[in-house]
């Protein structure tokens, strides 16, 4: 059961109120359940009971979710010193997004992770086979896969994977049948996957600092090979440094594009599109 201060807002309203009884998401938006209110206590629907007092905790912190456990609030947070980076899931007003180290891994100040991720999706349309680089928490595996055959998706950090497992919106990563999750970097699995393997090939990479090798010519060469004749790829770039430093990383990563072969280079949502041409045997 997990709560953000959206829904501990709600409790406290609910208590205000002298209400005996209300209605709010233990699962971050997507269902609602009944949690009784008596004197200064919440009782969940498993009979865990909370003191109102906690509340406060959740109402405070609007960039952290938390879980209901052992009559408690604990915070959905870790360091992991096997990578030096922690992790964070981040409420927002639809799906929660996954923060490391203090870098959100969805855009969250003009849109939710949900828009962003039919944004990307919507850029190449996918079909047939995708491969999608960089899993984190599924939203783009999971979204592609109503439109695509099958989705093949990768994912190295094993923290990540634990806290899609947590995540209430990423639940559908691990039982549909038609995403497979490699556990495993992307950069060595492409070299190792089959040529003119996928339709699709969606790149939604961290940042520049923190994964170089995802934004090589090496790499990009691998995922032309892996597309079939006229394969669509998205790949993100955002914007980063381009206010301070005046770098232009996605006039960069096109000119890596073109030369590892791929054509129709164009501005997308957030990125660039661009696709593999018909190449005659």
């Amino acid at each position: 059961m997990i709560i953000s201060h959206y829904q501990a807002r709600q409790l406290l309203e609910a208590h205000e109120k002298k209400l005996g009884e209300t209605e709010i998401s233990l699962d971050l938006g997507i269902s609602k359940s009944k949690i009784k209110i008596e004197d200064d206590f919440l009782i969940f629907p498993d009979n865990q009971k909370l003191e109102f007092n906690q509340l406060g905790k959740a109402i405070k912190d609007s960039t952290s979710c938390f879980v209901v456990n052992d009559n408690s609030l604990a915070k959905m947070q870790w360091f992991s010193d096997e990578t030096n980076k922690y992790y964070k899931l981040v409420p927002t007003k639809d799906a929660p997004t996954i923060e490391i180290s203090g870098i959100r891994m969805h855009v969250t100040k003009e849109m939710t992770p949900m828009e962003d991720t039919k944004k990307k999706i919507e850029s190449i349309s996918p079909r047939g086979m995708v491969l999608d680089t960089c899993m984190g928490l599924g939203y783009t595996a999971i979204m592609a896969s109503k439109y695509a055959d099958f989705v093949i998706t990768c994912e190295k950090d094993e923290n990540v994977i634990e806290i899609a497992r947590l995540n209430p919106w990423s639940k559908e990563l691990f039982g549909n049948k038609r995403i497979s999750i490699l556990k495993a970097s992307v950069f060595d699995e492409a070299r190792i996957m089959k040529s003119s393997m996928f339709d699709a090939v969606i790149h939604d990479p961290p940042r520049l600092s923190l994964a170089t090798e995802l934004y090589s010519l090496e790499f990009y060469r691998q995922l032309f090979r892996v597309l079939k004749n006229n394969g669509k790829l998205y790949h993100y770039t955002g914007s980063p440094g381009s206010r301070n430093r005046k770098i232009d990383l996605a006039k960069n990563v096109a000119q890596k594009l073109r030369t590892a072969g791929f054509k129709d280079i164009e501005k997308a949502h957030y990125g660039l599109t661009c696709r593999k041409p018909q190449i005659l045997i």
